[in-house]
């Protein structure tokens, strides 16, 4: 499997990089993100690098390919108990060191037919890790009015999931499920190991405005359909009477979100401000509002700095709870679902990050000789978490933070 894999990353490169002939434009972008977390009791390191081409042969015509990859390590909560089960369980919400060390492979390809105003551009998306694995196909068709003005856009997307889990009893109800212990044996033939499917289909559609030659906006509604396996296999949950299962969500989930974005140029100070509302609710009663702001100042022709802050706040799914063991939780238990996702409590997040792009000029028109132009993006973020109803070891987990580091590079030939 991970030859077929790289086999795809490379036909995905190989198809972008031939299709530029030597009138054509052929662009190279690559990112590298390191995020860290470190809750209480826990912690998650993980590294995602990407490349992507970008060629361009005629001017009807854009193909592109690419790779990324997740590196993740770390440990995560494998029993979630409430604090009634802690308090006379010392230590039960259990998290095994290293208890998560995986490497998500994604290859992806796709092109852009233009005419005029109106582009369409079909795409496909692979990815698989040791316990999933995902075919995702894509279609976006945009179109531009009013001298280039108004831009609207609408795309669509379907995945096809596949997740491993472990083989229950046949009779068993889902509070007697057991979680999959390690993702050994899985896609194999191991009797001890099955798989589900998860479906996922995604519709999106955006009206972008250039209201002045210095301010514009965009709207964005999208929406998901999820059916299938939504719980994570890994994980159990303490409930009644001491009886440990692993969490049970529903195998359906509606999401729908609103977004809007305003942009407006600072000409005097030579600097642009962005500001950014999303609304987000779903059928499992998980609501959330984001607000976002980002101020970049350009320092010449060559040099951004971008400072950037954000604020999170979410409530908490219909089902969930910090005790299913009833206990004295003003939470208490939420009917047959049951899971011991902190994502799937009420919590929120505030971030703030810096970014620094430099390009390259050259006065004689190719930078090193052969690039049209060459640029470097350098950032950091830093993200503070408050998990108000989530507990960990029979306390509240404090302090948890991420640190997020960015490097990215982009050269057109």
């Amino acid at each position: 499997m991970q030859l077929a894999t790289s086999a795809s990353v490379f036909f995905a490169i190989f198809a972008a990089t031939t299709a530029a002939r030597a009138d054509g434009v052929l662009q190279f972008d690559t990112s590298h993100t390191l995020y860290h977390e470190a809750p209480t009791r826990s912690n998650m390191t993980v590294y995602t690098p990407s490349v992507d081409l970008r060629a361009s042969p005629f001017s009807f015509l854009d193909v592109r390919g690419g790779w990324e990859a997740d590196v993740v390590s770390g440990a995560s909560v494998a029993v979630k108990a409430g604090p009634t089960y802690q308090a006379t369980h010392a230590g039960a919400d259990v998290i095994s060191s290293a208890s998560v060390n995986d490497v998500r492979n994604v290859a992806k390809g796709g092109f852009t037919i233009k005419h005029d105003a109106v582009s369409l551009s079909p795409g496909y998306t692979y990815s698989t890790e040791k316990d999933y694995k995902s075919h995702a196909i894509d279609i976006a068709a945009k179109t531009e009015l009013f001298e280039h003005n108004t831009q609207l856009e609408f795309s669509y997307a379907h995945d096809f999931d596949r997740v491993c889990d472990r083989v229950q009893g046949r009779n068993d109800a889902p509070s007697r499920y057991r979680a999959l212990e390690n993702s050994n044996g899985c896609f194999g033939s191991d009797p001890l190991r099955t798989t589900h499917d998860i479906d996922r289909d995604g519709f999106q559609a955006s009206w972008s405005q250039a209201w002045t030659r210095t301010f514009a906006t965009q709207l964005v509604y999208s929406a998901e359909i999820l059916h299938g396996f939504l719980s994570n296999p890994y994980r159990s949950v303490i409930l009644g009477e001491g009886l440990k299962a692993q969490e049970h969500h529903p195998e359906n989930r509606g999401r729908e979100a609103l977004t809007l974005r305003a942009n407006v140029y600072l000409k005097p100070l030579r600097s642009a401000l962005r500001l950014k509302t999303r609304g987000y609710w779903d059928t499992w009663d998980v609501k959330s509002l984001t607000v976002e702001a980002e101020f970049e100042r350009y320092f010449g022709e060559a040099l951004r700095v971008e400072l950037r802050g954000r604020y999170y706040r979410q409530s908490a799914a219909l089902f969930f709870s910090d005790d299913y063991t009833g206990g004295d939780s003003p939470l208490g238990p939420k009917g047959q679902y049951f899971t011991g996702d902190r994502e799937l409590s009420p919590f929120s997040s505030m971030l703030l990050g810096l970014r620094a792009t430099y390009t390259f000029l050259s006065s004689r028109g190719r930078v090193l000789g052969f690039m049209q132009s060459l640029k470097l993006g350098l950032g950091g973020n830093v993200m503070q978490f408050d998990y108000d109803g989530y507990t960990l070891g029979g306390s509240a987990i404090g302090n948890a933070r991420a640190y997020i580091a960015n490097f990215s590079a982009s050269a057109v030939f």
